[in-house]
C-alpha cells in the first residue's frame, strides 16, 4: 500500500515536471532502512478497540496513554503503529457509511481581525493577544549542544544511536511547544464550542508571503519559529467547521501603515517602529493592534 502510493505520487510529480508545474525534484521512491527510517508498521485483520486500549494481530493487547479517542462500534480495516522521538503511536483507518453531513450553524458575532508577528503569535482587533512562546530560541543552545554530542560519536555505535534519541526528543519537545500554542490560540480565535452569537461571523488574516519572508537571512529563524502558515491552516479547517467565514486580504494591503482612525498612510513606517503614531489625527497606538483593525475593516 504505501509502495503504490509513493510510486503514484512519483508518477504525478514527473507528469507536472513535463507541464511545467512542478519545479523541484520527483523523488524516486527510496528503500526504507530499519535503521534510518522512522519505525513503524502495519496490522490488517481482526482489530479491536476500547476506550483505553487496543488489540492488533500478532501483537496483543496495547494499553493506551490518552483515553476515549478512538471510535467505537465502527468497521476498523488497517491499524499504523508509528514511532517519533521514543514514543509510539497509532492510527486506524476507519470505514463509515456515507450519510448526510450536516452543515454548522452559521456564526453571527462579529468581525475579527488577526495581525501575525514575531514578538506576538497574533493581535486581535478586539484587543486580545497571543503571546509567541518561542519554542525553538529558547532552546537553541540546548539543541546546538545536544547536535555536537550526537555528531561526536562514532557513527554505528550504541552512544551515537543514545545521543540520537536524546537529540529527536529535544526537536519533538520545540514542535509540540508550537503546536500547543498554535492549537490554543486558533481554537479560542473560532470560538467552537461556543454559542453562535458569541462565534465572529468573520475572521480577517493576510496572504502573507511566507516563503519570501523566509528568505531575509535576519528574520527568517524567527519567522519559521513562529509558524505561520501552520497558524492559517488550522484557523481555515476549524472555521469551517464551526461556521465562521474567513478572509484573505491582499498580502499587499498597508494595515501596518494605514491608521485605523482616519486612514493616513505612513509611508516611512519601519519594522522596528512598535507604536504607530498618526501625524493626521493624532492617534496612538499598538502596530499590531492597529493593523488587525485595519484588517476586520476590510470585512
Amino acid at each position: 500500500m504505501s509502495l503504490h502510493a509513493a510510486f503514484k505520487h512519483f508518477f504525478r510529480k514527473c507528469r507536472l515536471k513535463k507541464e511545467g508545474k512542478w519545479k523541484g525534484k520527483c523523488g524516486y521512491p527510496r528503500f526504507k532502512s530499519r535503521k534510518k527510517a522512522i519505525g513503524g508498521a502495519r496490522f490488517t485483520g481482526s482489530i479491536r478497540v476500547s476506550p483505553d486500549a487496543i488489540q492488533l494481530p500478532r501483537v496483543g493487547l496495547l494499553r493506551l496513554k490518552e483515553h476515549g479517542y478512538f471510535p467505537l462500534n465502527v468497521k476498523i480495516t488497517s491499524a499504523t503503529i508509528s514511532e517519533q522521538a521514543g514514543r509510539w503511536y497509532v492510527s486506524i483507518c476507519v470505514h463509515e457509511e456515507a450519510g448526510e453531513a450536516k452543515e454548522p450553524q452559521a456564526a453571527t458575532g462579529g468581525v475579527i481581525g488577526v495581525d501575525l508577528g514575531i514578538k506576538r503569535l497574533a493581535t486581535l482587533s478586539d484587543g486580545r493577544t497571543f503571546e509567541n512562546p518561542k519554542a525553538l530560541r529558547k532552546k537553541i543552545t540546548a539543541l546546538k549542544r545536544t547536535s555536537r554530542r550526537h555528531c561526536r560519536k562514532a557513527k554505528g555505535s550504541r552512544n551515537r544511536q543514545k545521543a540520537k534519541q536524546r537529540l529527536s526528543r529535544m526537536h519533538a519537545r520545540i514542535t509540540n511547544v508550537r503546536k500547543d500554542a498554535l492549537h490554543k490560540a486558533t481554537a479560542e480565535i473560532v470560538a467552537r464550542t461556543k454559542p453562535d452569537a458569541q462565534r465572529p461571523r468573520v475572521i480577517v488574516l493576510e496572504d502573507l508571503n511566507i516563503t519570501g519572508m523566509l528568505k531575509n537571512r535576519r528574520l527568517s529563524r524567527a519567522i519559521a519559529d513562529v509558524g505561520m502558515y501552520e497558524f492559517k491552516r488550522q484557523i481555515l479547517y476549524k472555521a469551517e467547521q464551526a461556521g465562521v467565514q474567513v478572509l484573505l486580504a491582499s498580502r499587499w494591503e498597508p494595515s501596518s501603515k494605514t491608521c485605523s482612525c482616519c486612514g493616513w498612510v505612513n509611508e516611512a513606517l519601519t519594522l522596528s517602529d512598535r507604536v504607530f503614531v498618526c501625524l493626521d489625527c493624532g492617534s496612538v497606538q499598538d502596530r499590531d493592534y492597529n493593523a488587525a483593525r485595519n484588517l476586520a475593516a476590510l470585512a
